[in-house]
């Protein structure tokens, strides 16, 4: 059975690396790229618990557009990939969507924050390494 594997995905460097290297370390494996709007960075919050709202769809559709980087990758190393978006903290809904999936291993990048700024920002990838169901690999 091919092991799954969750890959928190934002169109950033860390994000393309950590796919690029859960496909070369699990090259039979299921991917998921999650995508996850943080609702901390939005000016008004919507119900996120109502799907139906269009406003929730277009917030979602836009996270989607993110995930197109993800597809490539996956395409041009000949993989199949998953897509899903989220709305929410991003620690918190990769945690969950960790637990909800019968996921193996929660592969992600990180952007490196040292001293001050992680102090004051956290680390998403220092959360979910500490709460996290199943392994974590953070790739820089």
């Amino acid at each position: 059975m091919p092991a799954r594997i969750l890959v928190p995905f934002d169109d950033s460097e860390p994000a393309r690396g950590a796919l690029e290297y859960a496909i070369e370390l699990f090259p039979d494996g299921e991917f998921l790229a999650l995508t996850v709007v943080d609702t901390d960075s939005m000016p008004v919050i919507p119900n996120a618990a109502d799907e139906s709202d269009d406003e929730v769809q277009e917030i979602l559709e836009e996270a989607d557009e993110q995930l197109s980087d993800a597809e490539r990758i996956a395409a041009e190393r000949g993989v199949s990939l998953e897509k899903r978006s989220r709305i929410g903290s991003p620690a918190q809904e990769i945690i969950d969507c960790a637990e909800e999936g019968a996921f193996d291993h929660v592969m992600m990048g990180s952007r490196g924050r040292s001293g001050v700024t992680r102090l004051l920002l956290g680390s998403v990838a220092e959360v979910v390494v500490r709460h996290s169901p199943v392994p974590v690999t953070v790739v820089r």
